[in-house]
């Protein structure tokens, strides 16, 4: 399955649509009850029905109407995808020559499609996750020199 962007299908000019995503995200997050399904009555032109949404969907949609808000771009894959080399570096937001070579380095994982490299989702969000850590620590360690040398307090 490839990544697929969501886009309106309504015409509306983009702050129009930004605005709409701002007053639905507020609306929501006033009848979420974390971790909980939510019941949502769906209005069409001759016909209501009540949906009920999964806790985790209810979570998802909350934060693409946050980012469309914020005049985002919003895109879905699924988590178990296979990624090529150009979708995996977009991940990571390194340049796919970098990319490369972190793979023929054995820093991420990755097998061969015919001559075309793939890469499981779940093993380039671990490789990110793992650098946040390690930026978060490095920078815990700058923090705490600097304090101990006075230069921060």
């Amino acid at each position: 399955m490839t990544a697929t962007t969501l886009k309106s299908r309504s015409g509306l000019v983009p702050n129009t649509e930004n605005t709409i995503a701002q007053k639905s995200s507020i609306a929501l997050a006033r009848h979420i009850q974390k971790g909980e399904d939510l019941k949502i009555r769906v209005v069409g032109d001759q016909e209501e029905e009540v949906i009920v949404l999964p806790a985790a969907i209810v979570t998802l949609l909350l934060g693409m109407l946050r980012m469309q808000a914020n005049g985002l771009s919003v895109a879905l894959t699924p988590l178990h995808s296979e990624l090529t080399t150009s979708q995996a570096a977009d991940i990571i937001n390194v340049s796919r020559p970098y990319l490369i070579k972190l793979l023929e380095a054995g820093e991420i994982p990755y097998f061969k499609v015919g001559s075309h490299r793939r890469i499981r989702r779940e093993d380039v969000m671990t490789y990110k996750q793992n650098q946040r850590r390690e930026r978060t620590a490095i920078l815990d360690e700058l923090t705490a020199e600097a304090q101990r040398l006075g230069l921060y307090d």
